[in-house]
């Protein structure tokens, strides 16, 4: 019988993916290392311990999922980082080569450098800041060693949940502060969670794709995500912003100021209807505006 294991089931796009791929009764494992959930497996990567998998085959699927993934955390923590993001997951991967399941490796849009837009499957990687080196480095390592894998790219994932601490989230909180900046020259790219899970799990039965970009169509500026706050949140009075250049922002690293990927592979592939950039904003507005009513 083939597994499915997901490493990191207990994050955003992880949870998403299964609760998926159990709705479709399909054999699915999935792990945690911190944040305990009820019908997960307690697997944490630091430890080398990898007993779950011994008897995994080439028939199974990894997806990994596991890493950490804040670029500001990441340029303070390099050391930590670079132990986790690489050289524990290189690790990994490794000990399933003989092994070789199919291995799908939850990557970023942060692996480019976020100059021109719209970046396609095989546009060359330039990573700006650490946390887009580390997944560039996974991502040429599973290419030369690995045979059976699949590079998954997002841009910013939204999700109703305490989990999605995602950038509608952060610009809801930063409108708050009183000197708020918004970016006009900034632009990137959304994907509900929901949408993330449903293309991803058809990676199961593709055999082909190598790497594939998930997002919705539309793209969105920093302004345009600033101003749909502003109408539509019920603490729009307690916000304001000043229009600023994208190079006026201040980052603990370089980040990329054109942040959006081009999803027209996933959508031929798996002819998947992507939620609308206004639809995923408004809802995320009505579930923080619903939690600030709350307490």
């Amino acid at each position: 019988m083939r597994n499915i294991y997901i490493i990191g089931a207990s994050g955003l796009i992880g949870g998403a993916l299964y609760k998926n791929l159990i709705k479709k009764n399909i054999q699915t494992i999935g792990t945690y290392s911190k944040n305990k959930e009820d019908k997960l497996v307690y697997f944490d990567l630091l430890k080398s311990d990898y007993q779950l998998f011994k008897n995994i085959n080439k028939e199974d699927v990894v997806y990994f999922m596991t890493a950490y993934s804040s670029p500001s955390w990441i340029s303070k923590n390099k050391k930590e980082a670079k132990l986790l993001n690489y050289e524990m997951t290189k690790k990994f991967i490794d000990y399933l080569i003989p092994k070789n399941p199919k291995f799908i490796f939850m990557s970023s849009v942060e692996i480019f450098d976020g100059k021109k837009g719209n970046y396609a499957e095989d546009d060359n990687p330039n990573p700006l800041n650490y946390y887009g080196i580390l997944k560039s480095k996974i991502e040429g390592y599973l290419k030369d060693n690995y045979k059976d894998y699949c590079i998954v790219r997002t841009g910013w994932n939204v999700g109703l949940n305490k989990k999605s601490r995602c950038v509608i989230q952060l610009t809801y909180e930063t409108l708050i502060n009183p000197d708020a900046r918004m970016a006009k020259d900034n632009y990137f790219s959304l994907a509900n969670t929901e949408d993330t899970a449903e293309v991803i799990s058809n990676l199961i039965e593709n055999n082909s794709t190598k790497k594939i970009h998930v997002c919705s169509d539309e793209v969105i500026s920093r302004v345009q995500l600033a101003d749909l706050i502003l109408k539509n949140s019920l603490n729009s009075k307690k916000m304001h912003y000043k229009k600023c250049l994208f190079k006026d922002i201040d980052y603990a690293e370089p980040r990329g100021r054109v942040n959006n990927l081009d999803n027209s592979l996933s959508k031929k592939l798996f002819n998947i209807d992507y939620k609308t950039v206004e639809s995923i904003i408004l809802d995320k507005i009505a579930y923080i505006d619903k939690k600030k009513l709350n307490g």
